[in-house]
């Protein structure tokens, strides 16, 4: 019988003849954030441990788009939850989302809902994780975990 990386290495080696070149998934490009990337931009966000990361994430998106009750244009684009959990030295939480099209429309949006919500956030630089409170955290301190569960 065969096991799980099996499947995934018959899968990828099915995509790389059918498309002519490698495939990488996303969990093995490294947690999210790290490498810059010239059409998205990741952050990350606190989660609290009594809901949903999915709930917390869309109500993070749809308290962004209308926060303080003043829309904030973003002209294009998509937000996407992702699937990396930083969890610190505390027990805090972070997970990623990355936003495309118009960065920093997204950027500005996202910033006002995480603040109108009480709710840290953090960017990868340096291989530390800096948080909008000002604490820096060293990515080696930080658990990460790839997958929804």
């Amino acid at each position: 019988m065969e096991d799980n990386n099996d499947i995934v290495e018959a899968n990828r080696r099915s995509l790389e003849e059918r498309y002519g070149g490698p495939i990488v998934f996303e969990g093995e490009e490294g947690i999210a954030g790290i490498k810059p990337h010239h059409t998205e931009e990741v952050m990350y966000f606190e989660c609290k441990k009594k809901a949903a990361i999915s709930t917390q994430y869309r109500a993070l998106l749809n308290a962004s788009i209308f926060s303080s009750g003043k829309k904030i244009d973003i002209e294009g684009g998509t937000c996407l939850l992702g699937l990396w959990t930083l969890t610190l030295p505390s027990g805090k939480m972070f997970h990623d989302l990355s936003y495309s099209g118009d960065i920093p429309g997204w950027r500005r949006a996202l910033e006002a809902s995480a603040a109108e919500r009480g709710l840290r956030i953090g960017r990868i630089e340096d291989l530390k994780l800096v948080i909008s409170d000002g604490e820096i955290v060293a990515l080696s301190e930080c658990s990460a975990r790839f997958g929804s569960k």
